[in-house]
């Protein structure tokens, strides 16, 4: 699982993403929404993620302070720390396409998600192409 961009990436992400980066910074604390869900392979488990991106070029999501690799499929609750505004956290995956974050916000954001059984993807939509991304399977 990719978890932090590579050097290289995140040399060329400084070089060509922070252009694309504009707009202006706002912050939220503790705001809560519901996404994802449906599909085949319904919820049996239920927990805690954690997601974090920036201040640098990494993204990264967690599960009781270790790497999320491979998650139950169900119901969790997944706060993401955005620590800059140079960055967004969207995560992608069967049922599930959420942009937790935008570009511009900064703070910590809290969204209910459902997963099913497949691979996600957690991802800077700016920089993506860069390495900023990662995946975890939910079995």
């Amino acid at each position: 699982m990719t978890r932090k961009a590579a050097i290289l990436g995140t040399m060329l992400a400084l070089a060509l993403g922070a252009s694309a980066c504009g707009g202006s910074s706002s912050s939220s604390e503790g705001t809560t929404t519901e996404a994802g869900g449906g599909g085949s392979g319904g919820g049996s488990a239920s927990g805690a993620l954690e997601g974090e991106t920036g201040p640098g070029f990494t993204i990264e999501v967690k599960q009781n302070g270790e790497d999320a690799e491979s998650v139950k499929a169900g119901t969790y609750t997944l706060k993401v720390e955005d620590k800059s505004s140079q960055h967004n956290f969207h995560l992608l995956g069967p049922g599930v396409d959420t942009e937790v974050t935008d570009v511009a916000f900064t703070g910590d954001k809290t969204v209910k998600v459902t997963l099913t059984k497949g691979t996600y993807t957690y991802q800077c939509d700016p920089h993506a192409a860069s390495g900023m991304k990662g995946t975890f399977k939910v079995t």
